[in-house]
């Protein structure tokens, strides 16, 4: 039987996966000159890298929990965490690095958003997004 921490966080990976999924067709219908030009494909596409990371942020946040890891002190840490308790390999969470602050960046608008890097980032980690969405989901399968 699933224990009722698990199906949560089955059930917000589930959320994350269908967060990715909107992100990539809003990739699609939005390229890069729209997104710098168009505030409102850009306001779009910044909210659903918003969700997607927080997403990630609390399924890492949620399965800490349920397996007593260590406590997180930032958001950084939680991928680390991860890593050394093997949900994901050590090399994976390099790819991770800094997504705790840039999500901070994109919620809390409290610098101006390089929108540049905002693409780079969107296009560099629907991959990485994937990825993690699938360790987790391969970590719970082996572990209910």
């Amino acid at each position: 039987m699933v224990s009722a921490a698990k199906y949560t966080i089955s059930a917000h990976n589930n959320y994350l996966q269908q967060f990715i999924k909107q992100l990539e067709k809003y990739q699609k219908m939005v390229d890069k000159k729209r997104f710098l030009n168009d505030e409102m494909a850009r306001d779009a596409i910044i909210k659903a890298l918003e969700r997607v990371i927080e997403a990630m942020l609390t399924v890492g946040e949620m399965l800490i929990a349920e397996n007593n890891f260590s406590k997180a002190e930032t958001k950084d840490e939680i991928f680390e965490i991860l890593a050394q308790e093997k949900i994901y390999p050590e090399s994976f969470k390099e790819k991770l690095w800094g997504l705790g602050g840039f999500r901070n960046i994109l919620v809390h608008d409290y610098v101006e958003i390089n929108l540049e890097l905002v693409y780079k980032n969107l296009s560099k980690g629907l991959p990485i997004f994937k990825e993690y969405s699938r360790y987790i989901a391969k970590y719970l399968i082996k572990n209910h």
